[in-house]
């Protein structure tokens, strides 16, 4: 939570502080259990992505099975990018992108689809109570994969393994307002 003193003579409001406070921090936040293969997409690709070169207000974590929890311990987060396996019963490979609205506490998805994370009940919880904590941040997107494979192992599934690099692209065009800045 955000407490703001305001001083007098301080023409800036409260919401203008919470505003200017907030930085346009990023959090790419992986999660999935990498023990049941492409389950873990979201893991081994922010894997990749911390050995990328990235501004200093763009935080990379392996949220692993527990990555929602993670969430709620973030304040002054802008912006929030979760890579995760989605099942639509699609083509295993397929790079879905969904965004979150804050005023239906709902993802959104496509019309012409319905796309369900295997995490999405955990992050729709953790975003409202985020809200309730007044540390929910303003933008989030969720880029997900389709997974082929659902079980014991280490590795990525081929289609999977595939899309990792159109994922990465996606998710540095969602933070190229961050990453110009610098």
């Amino acid at each position: 939570m955000f407490e703001v003193q305001v001083k007098k003579g301080d023409n800036l409001t409260a919401d203008q502080h919470r505003a200017s406070s907030i930085e346009h921090r990023v959090l790419i936040l992986g999660i999935g259990n990498i023990l049941l293969r492409d389950e873990g997409v979201g893991v081994h690709i922010v894997h990749e992505l911390q050995n990328r070169d990235l501004p200093d207000d763009v935080e990379v974590i392996d949220g692993g099975t527990a990555g929602l929890d993670i969430l709620l311990s973030q304040e002054g987060l802008y912006k929030l990018v979760v890579i995760d396996a989605i099942r639509a019963g699609n083509k295993p490979g397929t790079i879905y992108k969904t965004r979150y609205s804050r005023s239906s506490s709902s993802i959104e998805y496509p019309a012409s689809s319905i796309q369900i994370s295997l995490h999405q009940v955990g992050l729709l919880e953790a975003l409202s109570a985020a809200e309730k904590m007044n540390c929910a941040p303003e933008e989030v997107t969720i880029i997900g994969v389709e997974p082929e494979e659902i079980h014991l192992g280490l590795e990525l599934s081929e289609p999977v393994t595939r899309s990792i690099p159109e994922v990465i692209r996606q998710v540095l065009e969602e933070i190229k307002d961050v990453i110009h800045r610098e």
